[in-house]
Formats: C-alpha cells, structure tokens, sequence
C-alpha cells in the first residue's frame, strides 16, 4: 500500500532518486545529441504512459484520457517545449514540470491507498518520474541553464495552468463526462488535501458564504485563495533550485 510518510512511500522517493542518479551517470560521456534525443523520447514515453490505460486500465472513463491536473498538462507540453528552441519554455520544464512533479511524488495523495505495484501506482510513479527527470538531467548534462530571471514568468505560467483545469472540469461537467466539478490543482476549494489547507492558513479573507444543503457554509474563492500561499512557497523554492545556476562572481563584477 502506498500510505505517505510510510516505509513504502521513503522508497518509492528514494528510487525515483537512484534512477535519476544512474542515468545521469551512465550516460554523462555519450555525445550532447545522443543525450538530446534520449531526453526528448522520454518525453514521448510519458505519453505512452499516460494512454497505456486504454490497455491497462479498468473501467476506464472518457475523461481520464485528457491530460489533467498542472502535471497532465506538463505531460502534453513537454515534447514541444522540449523541442522549442525556447530557453523560456525549458525553464518552465524545470521550475514548473519538474518541481510540481516532485511535489506530487512527495504527497501522492490521488493514489494514497493504493497497491503499490498495482498499475495505476506504477504508472503515476513513472508518469512523474520523467517529468522530474528530464528537466535535471537538461541542467545536470548543462544541456540547458535554468534562468532565475524568469522566475515571473514560471509563476505566470502556474496561474495559466490553473486556469486551463478550471475549464477542463468544466467542460467535463457541462459534456456530461463528469457529474462534478473537479478540483485539479485545488483550483475551486475544499479539497481534503494538505496542499488546499495550507492554501486557506495563507488567504483566511479569501472566503465566501453559500447556502450548501439548506446551511450557510463559509468556502473559499476559487483560484484566488491559492495565490499567496503559490508566491510564499513557489518563489523562495525556486530561487533556491536556480543557486547551483548563478554565476554570483559574475554578478559582483
């Protein structure tokens, strides 16, 4: 079972750092373009994971093929921003993909509960393995060097992502695929998750009130509650994931 802060969780952590760490090194001699293109069909293999529920998946729902959630939509993205000659666009590789892949690997609360060699655990392991990996190993390989210059953009890009899963459960619920409103990324509230908790400690004023079942109930504003606790955490972290990549001499000179 995959419960968090659990044995079994530390080592599904640990694995995705040791597989990371190999390839890093197994492949560190070979030539810049064959490290290019191993990391762009990682990022095709990312696709067939994420369809290979069409094989593998029972009760598949029409729904569950659309690339939700900020590492769905990573997932989509990369094999074209991998392929941009867009600094920007593996910036938001790195800061945005890779970081908030890493979150969900740490607190994978979609599949707390869950077998841990059953195939939905092992596909959202290795789902969000490539999304962190590709990323590090562009840096790592200096394939590609993080800019913290555009730390601005990254958050813009995030506000962007949460727009784009608002209106994918939208359209889920007016098409009929879903009964509900889904809350990917947290974007309308209430979710009984960590992350939409400590978003609420962070925005308490970001609140409404709504009769639910016949009782006036307090709840947040959607997307707009999540916005202080995403700049509190987001830019301290990401300032600290581009420190490796600033040249401080440099800036003193």
């Amino acid at each position: 079972m995959i419960d968090i802060f659990t044995i079994n969780h530390y080592l599904w952590v640990i694995t995705a750092f040791l597989i990371i760490v190999v390839v890093h090194h197994g492949f560190k001699s070979k030539s810049d373009k064959f490290k290019y293109w191993f990391l762009f069909s990682l990022t095709i293999l990312a696709w067939l994971v994420h369809f290979s529920r069409i094989i593998y998946s029972d009760n598949l729902r029409t729904y569950q093929l659309f690339f939700t959630n900020l590492c769905g939509l990573s997932t989509l993205l990369y094999p074209f921003l991998f392929l941009s000659k867009s600094k920007l666009a593996k910036d938001y590789m790195y800061y945005v993909g890779g970081f908030f892949a890493f979150l969900s690997l740490g607190y994978p609360y979609t599949v707390e509960g869950d077998p841990i060699f059953a195939f939905n655990s092992i596909r959202f392991f290795f789902a969000h393995l490539i999304l962190i990996m590709v990323p590090i190993l562009l840096a790592s390989w200096k394939l590609h060097i993080p800019n913290v210059k555009n730390l601005g953009w990254m958050f813009l890009f995030v506000l962007m992502g949460a727009v784009y899963n608002m209106a994918l459960s939208a359209f889920f619920l007016e098409t009929g695929l879903k009964p509900y409103l889904e809350n990917y990324m947290g974007v309308w509230g209430n979710d009984d998750d960590v992350f939409s908790d400590v978003a609420l400690i962070f925005a308490p004023w970001a609140t409404y009130e709504t009769e639910f079942n016949g009782i006036l109930t307090e709840r947040p504003i959607p997307f707009v509650y999540m916005l202080p606790s995403t700049i509190l955490f987001a830019f301290p972290i990401w300032f600290g994931m581009s420190i490796p990549f600033i040249n401080f001499k440099k800036s003193k000179g």
